[in-house]
């Protein structure tokens, strides 16, 4: 689970940088917002899945 949330970290932490595009409208700026958009849909899907599988665990170790 750990890995699986260091990794979506590190997803967003490579999008601040288009995300700094978007804000200054920087060369690249357009292409940029749905580079960080699409990151952000994936990360919201991904931390779903990763809430379910802590709450799983969770009532693993509640019924021992």
């Amino acid at each position: 689970m750990r890995d699986k949330l260091e990794q979506i970290l590190k997803e967003l932490q490579q999008a601040m940088l288009d995300l700094e595009k978007v804000e200054t409208g920087a060369y690249g700026f357009k292409s940029a917002a749905p580079r960080v958009r699409k990151v952000l849909m994936e990360s919201t899907k991904k931390l779903r899945d990763l809430r379910v599988e802590i709450q799983d665990k969770k009532s693993e170790h509640e019924e021992k």
